[in-house]
């Protein structure tokens, strides 16, 4: 098993709107300040991971557009 390349992240949205994203098939909608949290390579939406196969592109794709976000870690 490898070593995870991200730990703990978030990102928050700038703006929301349609997204088309490499890798998946469909367009998809965010809402302004939408919260991507990434725990060990794992990406997660409100509290829950999303499934297996989206995982990847979007990941991907969050850190391809950083511009599109704000960084918004905390650690407590």
């Amino acid at each position: 098993m490898g070593k995870a390349q991200t730990i703990n992240k978030v990102f928050r949205l700038k703006r929301g709107g349609k997204f088309n994203i490499p890798g998946l098939r469909d367009e998809l909608e965010f809402i302004n300040g939408q919260e991507f949290h990434i725990v060990l390579d794992v990406l997660y939406m409100n509290g829950f991971p999303l499934p297996m196969a989206m995982q990847t592109p979007i990941i991907n794709w969050i850190f391809n557009n950083k511009f599109l976000f704000v960084e918004d870690t905390r650690n407590f």
